[in-house]
């Protein structure tokens, strides 16, 4: 069974919306459809699924993404309790979600190690938030320096074990350092918004100008006129134009218009410290293209977590080149948090189209960790990968209701030294779905799998030398 969100873009009216189901589940076996959720006014954005309640079965987060024709609006994003197959507005904990961004990606990982899944969030013009699960209840986290008031337009999250601590980190995927937009905390990129034009919201990009000592919109004189039509009038000449603040542009309009904001525009490594992150830009070949879907695994086997980026972003305005220097990118993990880039011709991964989902799973059986890409506007590639040392394949059963035992989480042991942990999730990077069938890698001879099951109870199986595969039932 497969669970999408549906589009409500092309909907006449918001009546229409509502009465559309937002979130159905697709039969490939039969064809059939059958709604989950019922509609909703903003467009459908990221799904995750966890157990979050602990009552054995799979739960529902719908990320509110957009207001069709009137970005940037804060729509707001719904869970929904699995009450014996039906899914239930959970009106307790949805309270936290009213309003809350355009959520551009989610999902579901256990940051504290409790045994309970935490909600990590990443909203476009807002901060990467995360809720704190306590027994179902969800709160917001309190401020951790790494992470608190870093803002930017982020599209992807994904988390892994990148220093082999045994804490998941986070990477966040934005829109990199090579376009005409950069920021930083000392002059922070701003986005206003506001009714400029009737009947729809306008926008205007914005930023600090040390010339004028103020902050200046960033379009042309040519383009002002058709964002805000009296402000070209008011002001008369590009000279007059040159040395106005955006409030001057926006004139009467400037007190109504709300102002969202990103301090980087880099993609990003949030290192799990326990208490704080720390933070860390990706590598500079990272950096040259928008980043979309983020893979946090072991695609080499060595034993230590890589991460995969699928990039470049086409649909730019007619007087700005498309941002099309990725061909997706291959991180390759130290262990200790570190990444280094891998040249698309050692890696294999070679894709110049505009990438979007992708997928890992080991679709042969082998031991070593395939990948899907899927294009905007072009076909889906799958890279078989031959280069990797096989790993050790180990397939989760848990009950009736979460049978993949999405939530585990799973670590080898040699001896008395562990290596990365590795989450089972359903709904992560960026729109997408991995395998539940996880592949550790490992360098040395694995003793024992560590298994921290959904709810906390934790179990370690033996490892005979030289073991591929093992299943572990949850009972």
């Amino acid at each position: 069974m497969v669970i999408a969100g549906v589009s409500s873009y092309e909907m006449a009216t918001t009546s229409d919306a509502l009465a559309t189901p937002s979130v159905v589940a697709y039969s490939p076996a039969t064809g059939a459809m059958t709604p989950l959720v019922p509609g909703d006014s903003a467009s459908v954005g990221p799904l995750a699924l966890a157990d979050y309640d602990g009552d054995g079965d799979l739960d529902l987060f719908v990320g509110g993404r957009i207001y069709p024709g009137a970005y940037p609006l804060s729509p707001s994003s719904r869970l929904y309790r699995n009450d014996g197959g039906r899914l239930i507005s959970d009106t307790a904990n949805n309270r936290l979600f009213a309003g809350m961004g355009m959520v551009s990606a989610a999902l579901f990982a256990d940051l504290d190690g409790n045994g309970w899944p935490d909600l990590i969030v990443a909203i476009e013009w807002g901060t990467i938030r995360v809720f704190l699960n306590d027994r179902g209840r969800f709160r917001p986290a309190p401020a951790m320096s790494g992470l608190a008031g870093l803002y930017s337009r982020w599209n992807g999250l994904a988390t892994g074990d990148l220093d082999g601590d045994g804490r998941l980190d986070i990477v966040a995927t934005s829109w990199g350092r090579n376009t005409d937009y950069h920021a930083s905390e000392a002059r922070p990129l701003l986005l206003y918004s506001g009714f400029f034009a009737e009947p729809r919201p306008g926008v205007l990009l914005a930023q600090e100008d040390p010339r004028i000592g103020g902050v200046a919109p960033l379009a042309t004189f040519a383009r002002l006129g058709l964002a805000v039509p009296g402000a070209a009038q008011r002001l008369r000449t590009f000279a007059g134009y040159a040395d106005a603040t955006i409030d001057q542009v926006l004139g009467p309009l400037a007190p109504a218009a709300a102002r969202l904001g990103a301090t980087t525009m880099d993609h990003m490594l949030f290192l799990n410290r326990a208490d704080r992150f720390e933070a860390r830009p990706l590598p500079l070949e990272a950096q040259l293209a928008p980043a979309f879907y983020a893979g946090i695994a072991d695609f080499d086997g060595d034993g230590k977590e890589d991460v995969f980026l699928s990039q470049n972003f086409f649909a730019t305005d007619v007087a700005t080149p498309r941002y099309d220097a990725g061909r997706s990118l291959l991180l390759r993990g130290d262990g200790a948090g570190g990444l280094e880039a891998v040249p698309g011709q050692r890696s294999g991964l070679i894709v110049y189209g505009e990438q979007r989902g992708a997928a890992y799973a080991d679709f042969d059986g082998d031991g070593r960790l395939d990948l899907a890409v899927s294009q905007n506007g072009a076909a889906t590639r799958l890279f078989r990968n031959r280069g990797a040392a096989p790993g050790l394949r180990v397939r989760l059963v848990g009950p009736p209701g979460n049978p993949t035992a999405v939530g585990a989480q799973l670590r080898l042991r040699y001896g008395d030294r562990g290596g990365p942990v590795r989450e089972v999730q359903a709904g992560s990077g960026y729109w997408s779905q991995n395998g539940a069938v996880q592949v550790l890698g490992h360098a040395l001879e694995p003793t024992a799998l560590w298994i921290r099951w959904p709810g906390g109870r934790e179990q370690v199986v033996s490892l005979a030398p030289g073991q591929a595969e093992v299943t572990v039932h949850s009972r």
